[in-house]
């Protein structure tokens, strides 16, 4: 158990969801799904800045020009002065929304949406803006990672509780298998570090727990005191600080005063920068 947890802030989100780093402006970004907002945090003074957003907003990314982009209800938009413009190609999406979604080492975006009777899909955008759907019958897009060898990727349907590896190699996805069914909480957002070890959230389980990728097996538990925890990622310069985001969402504040509050503790492993969307081919 990991006693060093710091609070980066109490400014509480009712689904606290998508944490990126920001390095070019040293700030750290993060959703509010459900409260439609963009939180950006200055990791100097941790001084919170939030923007209205007129959609529900999934997942965050960057392109190679540093512009920012956000997966919404029905599409890829870029987010510029907190104004949505349409950016992927006009496509009937299966889902309610993008619910998370991470570039890939060819600098493509894969992302997947959220249902509630595994009728959403799981999609693949390059430089076009075209959504290709990859696979579908999905409950809960969540946790996605790209090993560090760039050879595997991992990926959680929340209500399935078990992370799965695919093999990856040119943009392809092949060779689904099941890594690891967890106990204790549903596997929610997910990053993995310079090592190649996974840090995943476990919503209602008030914990993040770190997965060998090998053995498939927990070798380390971060319990926080709140049940409904979202999201990690890794922030900072040196990007050693695993940031985990929480949700208040269908939680008494009475219990858990601090349930959509974001966190912090730090590692003596790095995390890897994330890819950027390329733009052209």
């Amino acid at each position: 158990m990991y006693k060093n947890i710091e609070l980066i802030t109490d400014a509480l989100c009712i689904v606290g969801e998508g944490p990126v780093f920001d390095e070019k402006n040293n700030r750290l970004l993060m959703l509010d799904i459900q409260g439609k907002r963009l939180r950006s945090i200055d990791w100097s003074t941790l001084k919170v800045t939030d923007t209205v957003l007129p959609q529900q907003i999934g997942f965050l990314f960057f392109d190679e020009q540093d512009t920012l982009y956000g997966a919404a209800e029905d599409g890829i938009y870029k987010i510029l002065n907190g104004s949505l413009v349409p950016f992927s190609k006009p496509c009937e999406i299966k889902g309610m929304r993008f619910n998370d979604g991470k570039v890939g080492p060819d600098g493509c975006l894969y992302g997947g949406t959220f249902s509630r009777d595994n009728s959403a899909a799981f999609y693949k955008m390059g430089a076009d803006g075209r959504l290709t759907e990859l696979f579908d019958k999905v409950g809960n897009s969540n946790g996605l990672a790209f090993s560090p060898d760039e050879k595997h990727f991992y990926y959680n349907d929340t209500p399935t509780g078990r992370t799965d590896v695919f093999s990856f190699e040119d943009g392809i996805l092949s060779d689904r298998r099941p890594l690891i069914t967890y106990s204790g909480g549903k596997p929610d957002g997910m990053t993995i570090d310079a090592d190649g070890n996974l840090w995943t959230a476990l919503w209602g389980g008030g914990t993040a727990v770190k997965v060998n990728t090998k053995t498939g097996e927990v070798m380390e538990k971060i319990e926080l005191p709140v049940s409904q925890v979202a999201c990690c990622a890794f922030a900072g310069k040196d990007l050693k600080t695993l940031v985990i985001t929480t949700a208040a969402h269908g939680v008494s504040l009475r219990d858990e005063p601090l349930a959509g509050a974001t966190f912090a503790v730090n590692l003596d492993v790095g995390g890897i920068k994330d890819y950027k969307f390329k733009l052209e081919r």
